[in-house]
């Protein structure tokens, strides 16, 4: 025969604990990136030789569980034809519970990679640099005593016209 259990013994609230507090994933999401700092040779569009070039990358991370995401610090990487072209860290964080944190990173891109592209020249006379990033956040949970460690990871492409 089954087992009788009176309401308010406590198996309720592990139900409840799996069902609404259930840990998701938080969502990660770029917003706009822009070039902030790009020297180029007098009169022309080439970036100059051993110069870099800055881009300010816009985050979002969105969390939807009901206690607080902390994450470790983020690492961006941005290619072009496949080549890593640019990397960056970004600080370690709190998106507070149910809210979306914006997180501003700073980019410093090799123009000497990207000069190097043999498509590079057909890129600029079309107007349009295609270039992909890779994002990665690392970080951790809590809900009452479970705590779920989680991997975010984020492929955004994005086109650059001048």
């Amino acid at each position: 025969m089954g087992q009788f259990v009176r309401p308010g013994s406590g198996s309720g609230y592990i139900a409840l604990i799996f069902t609404v507090f259930k840990v998701k994933d938080p969502v990660i999401q770029m917003n706009s990136v822009a070039v902030t700092r790009l020297d180029l040779v007098s009169g022309t569009t080439t970036p100059r030789p051993g110069s870099n070039m800055t881009l300010d990358a816009d985050v979002s991370v969105k969390n939807p569980n009901y206690e607080s995401f902390r994450y470790q610090n983020t690492t961006t990487a941005i290619y072009y034809r496949g080549v890593l072209i640019g990397e960056a860290r970004g600080p370690p964080g709190r998106a507070r519970a149910r809210r979306t944190m914006r997180v501003n990173v700073t980019v410093d891109v090799m123009t000497d990679r990207v000069i190097s592209q043999p498509g590079l020249g057909s890129d600029i006379n079309s107007g349009l640099l295609t270039m992909s990033s890779y994002t990665v956040v690392d970080g951790r949970v809590k809900i009452l005593m479970i705590r779920k460690y989680v991997t975010v990871r984020m492929n955004c492409s994005m086109t650059v016209n001048r």
